[in-house]
């Protein structure tokens, strides 16, 4: 409140404070919905929830929210030197050994700033959202994706990253998360596979993506990715669980 004072907006600006779901508005519908609701792999914590209520609730028919669009991406990465420190640890933690939990460590998605040259492939869209008509029911979601290799090297896991989009502003702004841009805050999110798969230029490895919110906390989220790739120098087929809590 004093920083609106402050700054002269005390008659321009109304500040009203609680849940979403549970304020009441002196006015029936509002003209523009601004709100930063994104999270890691840009649906973490569910944030996206409370502005589709919010817009089903108070938006005018011709009213907009800023960002209006955004899309989720993976690529393939090569990350042997990370995934073997973190791996090894547990091989003795301060004079004991605990590989059996070696399993568990790669369940949970690592959320870190990736070199872009650590990836190895194109990259690929796996959800693309209107956030003026996405329902909540469509953030719960499978997707197919497919990538080409483009050197000879390692396939350690999948990294993924978001782009938001102000297509109603002014002038058009996209912010993006992508490890070719300035890294911010949301970083990107890694998803190690079960083994390393060894790769060639023009390799194809493709999959299937499937994210829902946890029952149990729908903040988090449950994920299953396929992993299949044929080559010269083997055949795969893995499929993996995550939890990003």
């Amino acid at each position: 409140m004093k920083v609106v004072e402050q700054n002269g907006f005390k008659d321009q600006i109304t500040i009203i404070r609680g849940k979403v779901e549970e304020v009441k508005l002196p006015i029936e519908k509002v003209d523009i919905i601004i709100s930063e609701w994104m999270g890691y792999f840009l649906l973490y914590e569910s944030m996206l929830d409370t502005v589709l209520y919010a817009r089903d609730k108070w938006l005018a028919t011709d009213g907009f929210i800023l960002p209006d669009k955004a899309v989720l991406y993976v690529s393939t990465l090569e990350d042997e030197e990370y995934k073997s420190e973190k791996l090894e640890f547990w091989d003795n933690v301060y004079g004991i050994t605990m590989p059996s939990i070696k399993r568990w460590v790669t369940t949970e998605p690592l959320v870190d700033v990736v070199n872009e040259k650590a990836l190895n492939s194109n990259s690929c869209a796996i959800l693309n959202i209107d956030i003026m008509k996405v329902t909540v029911k469509e953030l719960d979601f499978a997707h197919e994706y497919q990538l080409t290799i483009n050197r000879k090297d390692y396939v350690h896991g999948l990294v993924s990253w978001f782009d938001v989009y102000f297509t109603q502003s002014k002038i058009p702004i996209k912010l993006s998360t992508s490890p070719y841009q300035k890294s911010t805050h949301w970083k990107q999110t890694i998803f190690y596979s079960p083994n390393a798969y060894p790769v060639n230029k023009g390799d194809v490895i493709k999959g299937s993506i499937a994210v829902k919110k946890n029952k149990q906390n729908n903040r988090e989220l449950d994920i299953k990715i396929s992993y299949h790739l044929e080559n010269d120098i083997n055949k795969i087929h893995d499929v993996a669980y995550y939890r990003l809590s």
